[in-house]
């Protein structure tokens, strides 16, 4: 998952450290989601019972990062306006990260998908770059809107668009998405996670907003309401899916890809929804943790996953996609897997640990950061260099 680059500006803002560490420690406590998902899908045969319900319930790992991502870019423009240039500048120099050399280093782990692979990461990397943008330049509801009619193209797009050209199909299946077999082995399509993304940006102010008032309860209140709202479309929008398919509609919404809370590839909306929903629960429940004092330290570990949660993701890639394939049946005892479980966790989480003291999250850069702050102090010398430049 993306590097948190707020926990950047957090290492020389205290406020912001206190004010955002339940963001981190959400993306941490989601990564275990990936874990559970990822060591399910390469220990357990594929008619496995147990295998299947844990990757079910690792689904909720991807909508949750990126309801992450947006709420923390719709937070700190509320919060930090003054701040938020200099803040896109990092995020924009992460998403050039991760779309160039994260790109090269999550191929690495899946070397049997050559380039037929579209991570989460490249998906991830986009929204970087253009949802900053519009965040300072858009309203809340503008946004809103753009994000449902983003996802209403994407749908109508995979829908009723079906091109055979080599060309087209690529275009098709990186930025919408496909529901049948494609040019990749597995996609994230770029605009539905993008349309995701967008709108938790408007949710997001409305976090900062309360979050500037001190109103904790007021957050809690905000992402719970939203769960439940979600939960209920979500659920009303699956019965229609199964009452039209069982009734032998000739409808577009009778398709898996549309009304399953299990289409993950493209999303549909209901899975958005019924998973987004948990995400926003795990996120309240980060926010409701970190306000205790006896549970500073679970939340500083898990605070500490999340900032490098770009490594643990790639360490954890190649621990059970590239390892865990080659050792698994040379593992005895079939019945021990939360053993095995715990100690692929420990051989993931322990050099990311490594990497986090040695404060290597610097080194997830192509230097743009560095080429607009030297950009600046050319251009406004001395004293006129505004504070967004000044660390």
């Amino acid at each position: 998952m993306p590097p948190s680059p707020g926990a950047d500006l957090a290492a020389t803002r205290g406020e912001s450290r206190a004010r955002l560490q339940f963001i981190d420690a959400a993306r941490g406590s989601a990564m275990f989601f990936v874990l559970l998902s990822h060591f399910a899908f390469n220990y357990f045969s594929a008619h496995d019972a147990t295998g299947n319900l844990m990757t079910l319930v690792g689904m909720v790992a991807s909508p949750t990062f990126i309801i992450i991502n947006g709420t923390l870019l719709g937070m700190y423009y509320r919060t930090r306006p003054a701040d938020f240039e200099r803040f896109r500048t990092i995020v924009t120099d992460r998403g050039l990260f991760l779309l160039t050399i994260g790109h090269f280093l999550v191929l690495l782990s899946h070397a049997t998908y050559a380039v037929r692979f579209v991570s989460i990461t490249d998906a991830v990397g986009v929204c970087m770059l253009i949802s900053p943008w519009l965040v300072a330049t858009l309203p809340p509801r503008t946004r809103l809107v753009l994000a449902l009619g983003t996802y209403a193209l994407t749908l109508t797009t995979v829908l009723t668009w079906h091109p055979t050209a080599h060309y087209e199909l690529v275009l098709k299946e990186t930025f919408f998405g496909r529901a049948e077999p494609g040019i990749y082995v597995y996609a994230f399509p770029v605009l539905p996670w993008f349309s995701l993304e967008l709108a938790a940006t408007a949710l997001g102010e409305r976090l900062g907003a309360h979050s500037a008032e001190g109103n904790v309860g007021a957050m809690h209140r905000l992402l719970l309401r939203t769960a439940a709202v979600a939960v209920a479309l979500a659920t009303a929008l699956n019965l229609a899916y199964h009452a039209l398919k069982h009734g032998g509609y000739a409808s577009a919404f009778a398709t898996h890809a549309v009304g399953s809370p299990f289409a993950k590839t493209p999303p549909s909306l209901v899975y958005f929804l019924f998973y987004g929903s948990v995400g926003l629960m795990l996120i309240s429940a980060s926010l409701r943790v970190s306000s205790e004092a006896r549970l500073a330290r679970v939340v500083q570990a898990l605070s500490t996953i999340g900032q490098t949660s770009f490594v643990v993701f790639v360490i954890q890639f190649f621990v059970y996609f590239t390892v865990l394939p080659v050792v698994r049946p040379h593992l005895p005892l079939a019945w021990a897997w939360p053993l095995y479980f715990g100690l692929s966790i420990a051989a993931t989480l322990l050099p990311a640990l490594v990497w986090h003291r040695g404060g290597y999250n610097r080194l997830l850069t192509v230097g743009y950061r560095r080429l607009v702050q030297d950009a600046g102090r050319h251009a406004l010398p001395g004293s006129q260099m505004p504070a967004s430049f000044s660390h």
